[in-house]
């Protein structure tokens, strides 16, 4: 019986894509706190221990066969060893900065294909007495909100719970769980294709007239279309250089936003991040007139589905018209998410998901073939949102403090923001390339800027009754 594990068109996409200017993987930043009391050499103790634990479970002792590149597929590395993914690093400073420049260097090299594809750096040296942790992985292994769950499995509740096996050894870690639905006869697989078959031929036929009747004019912000974008510097060809940093909003104060305007989590993110992007073009000397539009990988994975490998969508939405109010620029997204929103609710998984293919694809070939600066974007840049863990978490004793995101860049992207919440927080990774978007850190700090420019207008005496009404108006 063959046990091989097929890659599908999306997971084998990331393979067939990457290049040295383009790698695909992804990754997370980590930042501990140290225990009370612990030795000078926890960290390096810690790498220590963890370095002899090569009874690695799958995804993590997987590497990839491509002696067919149309079919690649996972086999078990009868070889792995621990160490060789493994890395100690002392910074000399011990500032935040030292780290960001760290973590640009580490994400830009592409994974070694001969071994299971993965690293991890434990960085020593951070101010305060605080470490970090950088494990990255292909995009091809693993979605984002996979990573997060089996990295999340790996850690403690409690700080006074330790000993737990790290997380490529965890034996029953969600990746390989098995589902609890029946097995299918072969005739219930015929019928499940030919059934796939027809809703991804109807989906796809609704998007098509839906997008059609935008381009025609005879709708209006019904959809986004793609390939609209105005070209910026943050769209185009990419080097291999890599800027990262971050930024962090208070989930309380967020969710007090939330609930006065009654928006969600992704309205008052992108607000502020809407902000922020025109601010950072302006600073840059690059501004831009146009409307900024993203695109948003959403997750189609259901709820019993197998974790591992890709389950995601790619939407094209706009954000708001430029302005200076952020209250307005708050009531255009809450329109335009709205509206990409019902698009994804009617139309199947399985639709959303050739879409997706379709224009990356397309994006893809013109980056490919070199005419990336001829053709509009497919969008400004990749903006996608993970829900994290709620509580506070442990890795032997030392307390997580923060949660970041580093992404890969699409075809035509010199940016990616990814976004994740974690006990109070919403962590944002920010990845871009250097050689194009200088001064990445200003971007972050505009953020956070943004989000009290928009708590200030909101709590201010008459805003919230006078947003609400304007909320009122456009549903």
């Amino acid at each position: 019986m063959d046990k091989r594990r097929y890659l599908s068109v999306v997971d084998n996409g990331f393979l067939i894509t990457e290049t040295q200017n383009s790698p695909k993987h992804i990754a997370g930043l980590q930042i501990y706190q140290k225990p009370e009391k612990a030795a000078g050499d926890f960290v390096k103790n810690l790498v220590d221990t963890w370095s002899k634990e090569d009874d690695a479970c799958a995804p993590y002792n997987l590497k990839i066969n491509t002696d067919n590149p149309l079919s690649p597929y996972w086999e078990e590395d009868k070889t792995f060893t621990a160490r060789e993914h493994l890395e100690y690093v002392q910074l000399e400073k011990g500032s935040r900065e030292e780290l960001y420049s760290l973590i640009s260097g580490l994400h830009e090299p592409n994974l070694d294909r001969s071994k299971p594809l993965w690293r991890c750096f434990f960085i020593d040296g951070l101010s305060k007495d605080r470490f970090a942790i950088y494990f990255s992985f292909h995009h091809s292994v693993l979605d984002g909100i996979s990573a997060g769950k089996i990295m999340e499995r790996s850690l403690s509740a409690k700080a006074s719970q330790t000993g737990r096996p790290p997380f490529w050894a965890m034996k029953d870690n969600p990746y390989n769980r098995k589902s609890s639905r029946p097995k299918p006869t072969f005739m219930n697989k015929v019928s499940s294709i030919a059934k796939g078959n027809v809703r991804a031929a109807y989906g796809l036929s609704r998007i098509s007239t839906q997008l059609c009747l935008e381009a025609m004019g005879l709708t209006k912000n019904a959809v986004s279309l793609p390939f609209t974008a105005a070209s910026s510097p943050l769209t185009g060809s990419v080097t291999s250089k890599r800027a990262f940093t971050t930024a962090s909003l208070p989930l309380d104060r967020v969710n007090h936003l939330r609930k006065i305007t009654r928006n969600t989590l992704n309205h008052i993110a992108l607000t502020c991040l809407d902000g922020a992007l025109h601010r950072y073009l302006e600073y840059i000397g690059n501004p831009l007139d146009g409307t900024l539009t993203i695109t948003m990988p959403v997750s189609l994975r259901k709820e019993d589905a197998k974790v591992g490998g890709n389950q995601i969508g790619l939407v094209t939405t706009k954000l708001a018209p430029k302005t200076d109010d952020p209250v307005i620029r708050l009531r255009e997204i809450g329109v335009s998410l709205q509206a990409i929103r019902h698009q994804i609710d009617d139309s199947p998984a399985v639709s959303i998901q050739a879409y997706s293919l379709v224009t990356n694809g397309l994006a893809q070939l013109a980056d490919s073939a070199k005419i990336i600066g001829l053709v509009p974007p497919l969008s400004h840049t990749i903006v996608s949102n993970v829900p994290g863990p709620k509580n506070a978490l442990y890795l032997e004793g030392a307390e997580l403090l923060g949660w970041y995101p580093v992404s890969t860049l699409g075809p035509g992207h010199r940016l990616n923001v990814t976004m994740f919440s974690y006990n109070g927080k919403l962590d944002f990774g920010i990845i871009a390339a250097s050689d194009y978007l200088p001064e990445l850190n200003r971007l972050g700090r505009f953020i956070y800027e943004e989000f009290e420019e928009l708590e200030k207008v909101i709590m201010s005496p008459d805003m919230g009754t006078e947003l609400l009404a304007q909320k009122r108006t456009t549903t």
